[in-house]
């Protein structure tokens, strides 16, 4: 690929009918104040008891959904439903932040179970959160810097039980609420335990570093190029605004510290770009804060998301996904819905502005696979997402066992790749 066209991050694909279900819904509220809109479905005043089930007395561990973007994976959402303690006997409020866009999944999580999403060409399932003990679900749309320190704002994300923020541009969400009393917000949701998630852009955001494509996206083919180019902008590596003071990264959640996440993996082919991302954060390339071989890198396909759970030095991942659809997929990715966890065994042969970044068979890679394309054990529309047996350990590297399970999902590597000349070395398929 040599193509060097710049396109913001797009937002995950959610042309969704608010009368395609209209007879299944409480009515739709909203209301704008001078600086954010809101609306909701259901009923937020609804007494809500839901607490999160991964606090143990004073201790609470992370619940979090890194979504690859495209069509949504309902099952994630219902995870974390689940994970926020939602039940029909407790209610739960689920809200939505975004900096531009509409209030489409107000409807698609306060659903009947089993809905067809007919606004989707694959006929996918909805959420089902109104069957599932969901009160409300709120959209709160957040387009500066003054609605991000809004009280009204801030009062609906601490009553929140589970957060989503969805796709669009990650420079947006960088400029208008980094180093926040939103982020500040967010930071105490995660401490308390509140699941969290994110797609394409907003999935971007959950790592402790974030490629928040300040001078637009960039592609793998430019990251290897040129490592140091004006794409390049990882926040808080080397990111910097005269709106507002830096003060770290956007939120901090146990198990991601010290990770960088990317998505639309398979469909924009984008473990270069990853693999760049990884080298300028370490040691190895000048300006690097961590040390080389601790920086990991997160890559989600398309229709296909990442779990994180568990305590700290048990933190797993594990998949849930849609059906495959070929469409998302370009070589030499492998033909199944996947995450890819990337780090360096080496430090980089060259790490230099204007030049080629240069790594020795260097590149550690895991995939972590769903099930195999053919023969399809899905059922037809709805097409139901599902979650896989298949998990990787986030918390040791080493210890990671390449297995087949018995649902087909899979734990795949480590592949080793190398880099030079502009392009990443290595037969594997990716």
């Amino acid at each position: 690929m040599t193509s060097t066209l710049k396109s913001k991050a797009a937002p995950a694909l959610l042309a969704r009918s608010l009368l395609a279900i209209a007879p299944l819904l409480a009515a739709d509220a909203a209301h704008a104040g001078p600086k954010y809109s809101y609306s909701y479905v259901g009923n937020p005043a609804t007494p809500v008891r839901a607490k999160p089930v991964s606090c143990w007395q004073t201790a609470c561990t992370p619940s979090v959904v890194l979504m690859g973007g495209g069509y949504d994976v309902a099952e994630a959402f219902r995870w974390m439903i689940a994970q926020a303690g939602i039940t029909k006997a407790t209610g739960g409020r689920f809200v939505i932040l975004r900096a531009t866009g509409s209030d489409a999944y107000n409807p698609y999580v306060y659903s009947r179970l089993g809905t067809v999403d007919t606004t989707t060409s694959r006929n996918y399932e909805m959420v089902g959160g109104l069957d599932l003990g969901v009160t409300s679900v709120e959209t709160l749309v957040i387009p500066s810097r003054t609605a991000a320190a809004d009280p009204f704002v801030l009062e609906v994300i601490s009553k929140a039980s589970a957060i989503f923020i969805a796709g669009g541009d990650q420079a947006d969400y960088y400029q208008y609420w980094q180093s926040t009393p939103l982020a500040a917000a967010l930071q105490r949701a995660v401490d308390a335990g509140i699941p969290i998630g994110g797609t394409s852009a907003g999935n971007a955001m959950l790592g402790q570093y974030a490629f928040v494509a300040l001078n637009d996206t960039v592609t793998s083919d430019e990251a290897l190029a040129n490592p140091f180019n004006r794409y390049m902008t990882i926040d808080p590596l080397n990111t910097s605004s005269g709106k507002f003071i830096q003060t770290g990264s956007f939120i901090g959640i146990p198990g991601l510290e010290k990770t960088i996440t990317d998505d639309h993996f398979n469909t924009r082919d984008r473990l270069g770009r990853l693999v760049g991302f990884v080298s300028r954060i370490g040691d190895g390339c000048p300006g690097g804060v961590e040390r080389f071989d601790q920086v990991l890198g997160i890559g989600v396909d398309e229709e296909t998301a990442v779990l994180v759970s568990g305590p700290r030095g048990g933190v797993k991942a594990q998949l849930v996904a849609n059906p495959y659809n070929s469409e998302n997929t370009t070589a030499p990715y492998a033909p199944q819905n996947s995450a890819y966890f990337t780090k360096l065994a080496r430090t980089p042969a060259q790490c230099a502005a204007k030049k080629t970044l240069d790594i020795n068979s260097g590149v550690q890679v895991y995939r972590l696979s769903a099930q195999v394309a053919q023969p399809s054990p899905y059922p037809s529309a709805p097409q139901y997402s599902f979650k896989t047996n298949a998990t990787f350990n986030l918390s040791s590297w080493t210890q990671q066992t390449p297995t087949t399970y018995a649902d087909g999902s899979s734990l795949n590597g480590p592949f080793v790749y190398g880099t030079a000349g502009g392009a990443i070395l290595g037969a594997q398929v990716r």
